[in-house]
């Protein structure tokens, strides 16, 4: 009687990536399946500005090695450089003025004023923060993405599995236990 963990199909293993990196004997098509995309590939038309461009490649290549980011997250994160690259240009415009100015009213009085750049730069900087929250692009919700991908079901584990179909008349089996405090596994 075979003893051990029983293996896994080539395919499987290269879904997650092939962690044990031996080789799979597969068609070369499967081979390259849990490889991430790279920066270039993925890059939207949209982003024109050289900056914005660099920050796409040097945001979205480590958050796709991590497997933080998918290839469909391409057009969120490249808002978020273009967003970005906005704020920088007015930053550089209003380095070295105040952030007020003054003006005169029809009453000839004087009042102080928000620049209009340092006003744009709050409006972006709202918007900034919430992609950032939302994209994982700050420790806070960097932390929340892999803890979700953590204990999250592996996208390979029904591989090749199909849900069984209810017949009539069944009722589906409900679990009362109390989640067990150790994760994955149940106690007794």
């Amino acid at each position: 009687m075979p003893r051990g963990r029983p293996r896994q199909p080539d395919e499987l293993k290269a879904l997650r990536g092939n962690p044990g990196k031996r080789r799979l004997a597969t068609p070369k098509e499967l081979r390259g399946l849990g490889a991430a995309p790279s920066a270039q590939e993925i890059m939207p038309a949209f982003l024109t500005q050289h900056r914005e461009r660099e920050l796409f490649v040097r945001i979205i290549d480590d958050y796709l090695q991590r497997r933080i980011a998918r290839s469909s997250d391409a057009n969120a994160y490249a808002r978020y450089c273009a967003w970005l690259d906005r704020w920088w240009t007015c930053k550089e415009a209003i380095d070295g003025k105040t952030t007020w100015y003054e003006s005169s009213s029809a009453h000839s009085k004087k009042l102080a004023r928000r620049h209009p750049l340092f006003k744009d730069m709050m409006d972006i900087e709202r918007v900034l923060e919430s992609l950032e929250d939302r994209l994982g692009l700050n420790v806070v919700s960097r932390q929340a993405i892999i803890r979700g991908l953590a204990t999250a079901p592996s996208v390979a584990s029904g591989f090749g599995d199909k849900p069984a179909d209810n017949q009539a008349g069944e009722q589906p089996i409900v679990d009362d236990r109390p989640p067990s405090p150790i994760g994955l596994g149940r106690l007794n």
